[in-house]
């Protein structure tokens, strides 16, 4: 799962923090980092019972070099 993706189904940072049971800054946190923990995303999972997805790909910094192979693998 993307932090977007938080964004996106709850409308605000300040929504999300709260249904996820968590402080906006630790959200800021991931976004500052461009990327869910995934303990985190496996927690939020939990939660939200499997609306998200923990999803490794997305859970690890991506080097540009992976973020190329990523993109030419979309193609």
């Amino acid at each position: 799962m993307r932090v977007e993706e938080l964004y996106e189904k709850w409308g605000s940072w300040s929504s999300a923090a709260n249904e996820l049971k968590m402080t906006v800054s630790g959200i800021n946190y991931w976004r500052k980092r461009g990327y869910i923990p995934i303990k985190a995303q496996a927690h939020i999972e939990l939660l939200t019972n499997g609306l998200f997805k923990a999803s490794l790909e997305d859970a690890v910094p991506l080097t540009k070099k992976d973020a190329i192979k990523l993109d030419e693998g979309r193609k």
